[in-house]
C-alpha cells in the first residue's frame, strides 16, 4: 500500500468514526482500498514524489448552518473552525456534503480576493477535496451559497499537527473489526 492510499484509507475512517460519534445524519460511503477513480488518479499524479508525507487532510463537514471540524483533533466538533496554518505550507483540505444543499469551499483575503475554491458538491455524501496553499493573504474560508452561515477565519500560526501517527494513536481502537468487514467495495453507512 503506498503512502497516498494510507492516507485515504485512514482519512475514510476518520471520517467515518468521526460522523458516528458526532452523530452527523449522512451518508458516507467507504471504498474499498483497491477501488480508484479518475480525482484519485489526478490527486496521485499531482504529487511530487520527492516531497511524500504521511500528512494527514483537514477534514471538514459541510451543512447550511456551519462548517463542521472533524480533523484534526484540534478542531474536532467545532462548529466554523479556525484553519490554523504554516505560512508556504501545502495542506489537503477535505469536504464533506452532510446535508445535500450545494456547498462549494472558497478561501479569501481580507480585500475579499478568492484565492482557492473547491469544486461544488450538491450530493449528501459526497467529499470534495483541494489543495491550500497557506499564502499569507489568506484571511477567511467561507461556503459559496451560504457565506455568512458558513465561514472561519484561516490562520498562519505555526499549522495544526497533521503527521499520521497522531491521528492513528487519537482515533486507535476506532477501526472497523476484520470479521465485520464488508466485502464489496462500496459500504453506504447512515449515520
Amino acid at each position: 500500500m503506498t503512502g497516498s492510499d494510507r492516507t485515504r484509507r485512514t482519512a475514510l475512517k476518520l471520517i467515518g468514526a468521526t460522523a458516528a460519534i458526532a452523530g452527523l445524519p449522512a451518508p458516507i460511503a467507504a471504498q474499498d482500498e483497491d477501488e480508484t477513480n479518475e480525482t484519485d488518479d489526478e490527486t496521485d499524479e499531482a504529487v511530487n514524489d520527492d516531497e511524500e508525507t504521511d500528512q494527514q487532510p483537514i477534514i471538514l463537514a459541510g451543512r447550511s448552518e456551519y462548517w463542521y471540524g472533524i480533523a484534526p483533533e484540534e478542531i474536532e466538533g467545532e462548529e466554523n473552525p479556525d484553519l490554523n496554518l504554516e505560512e508556504g505550507g501545502e495542506y489537503d483540505l477535505v469536504w464533506i456534503n452532510v446535508d445535500g444543499a450545494e456547498h462549494e469551499l472558497i478561501v479569501e483575503s481580507e480585500e475579499g480576493e478568492e484565492l482557492e475554491a473547491s469544486d461544488s458538491s450538491e450530493t449528501a455524501g459526497e467529499a470534495v477535496s483541494m489543495t491550500i496553499e497557506a499564502d499569507e493573504d489568506a484571511a477567511e474560508y467561507y461556503c459559496e451559497y451560504h457565506p455568512e452561515e458558513m465561514r472561519g477565519a484561516v490562520e498562519l500560526d505555526g499549522g495544526f499537527d497533521l503527521s499520521a501517527s497522531e491521528h492513528e494513536e487519537h482515533h486507535e481502537g476506532m477501526e472497523p473489526d476484520d470479521e465485520t468487514d464488508n466485502e464489496s467495495s462500496d459500504t453506504e453507512i447512515e449515520y
